[in-house]
């Protein structure tokens, strides 16, 4: 089923997580309500309605789905899934968890699509964090073990992230936050743009820091240096440096 760009945005800001993660999970949501939601058609529209719906607890979703089923238009939820009401368990240990991607691959034999899970630990994750930054890290501590699914990929980095971020400060800037653990991660704090902090980066460190937290300067501003304080250019390349 092909989802509209607006509806990726919309899912997104109701359940608070991150538009690539969201995606990966509105193609899990498409493919569960293919199977096992309620379809009704509107003849007056031309269109179908597909619900995911619990009795006790309301609505969880629905899309509007075009006349062939191939494209969703519209996305509605009664609630944000941090609060849904639906009991939600983890994956069972050793599981290997699989979303599917844009096109092609089949989920492996052995995998299950544990979607409503991870769109509740999304949604109720502190941080956002982005993709490249998630793959950057598994690089890291998996020695480049590119067999790593990005489900089972996002909730590792993301428990690592969540301790991180929780040592920055809730003043706005960006902030490189040593885990204690070998590695420092970029950590930009702005509350106009997002009530979550966002994880943006993360590499190895390296020797000790005194302080487990340093406020880094923002990009494109220049450090100020005194003229003086500057070391003095060897003959002839001054009059290049003033031209």
């Amino acid at each position: 089923m092909d989802v509209s760009p607006a509806i990726k945005g919309a899912f997104s800001g109701i359940h608070r997580i991150d538009t690539w993660f969201g995606a990966c999970l509105l193609r899990a949501l498409a493919m569960h309500l293919i199977v096992a939601g309620t379809w009704r058609h509107s003849a007056e529209r031309g269109l179908y309605c597909v619900r995911d719906r619990s009795a006790k607890h309301g609505l969880c979703h629905q899309m509007v789905v075009g006349a062939t089923g191939l494209r969703a238009f519209e996305y509605r939820t009664g609630h944000r899934a941090a609060r849904c009401g639906l009991a939600v368990n983890p994956p069972p240990e050793g599981a290997r968890s699989w979303l599917p991607p844009a096109r092609g691959e089949l989920p492996p034999a052995d995998s299950i699509v544990p979607w409503r899970y991870l769109l509740s630990f999304s949604s109720s994750l502190p941080v956002r964090m982005n993709e490249d930054m998630v793959s950057t890290y598994v690089r890291l501590v998996g020695g480049g073990n590119s067999s790593v699914s990005i489900a089972d990929a996002y909730v590792a980095t993301a428990h690592r992230a969540a301790a991180a971020a929780r040592l920055a400060p809730d003043q706005a800037g960006r902030y490189e936050v040593s885990d204690g653990d070998g590695l420092l991660w970029q950590v930009l704090v702005d509350r106009r743009i997002h009530e979550k902090p966002l994880v943006r980066g993360v590499r190895l460190s390296v020797g000790r820091f005194r302080k487990p937290v340093r406020r880094m300067r923002a990009p494109g501003v220049p450090f100020r240096v005194g003229v003086a304080g500057r070391p003095p250019l060897v003959e002839g390349l001054e009059a290049q440096r003033t031209c």
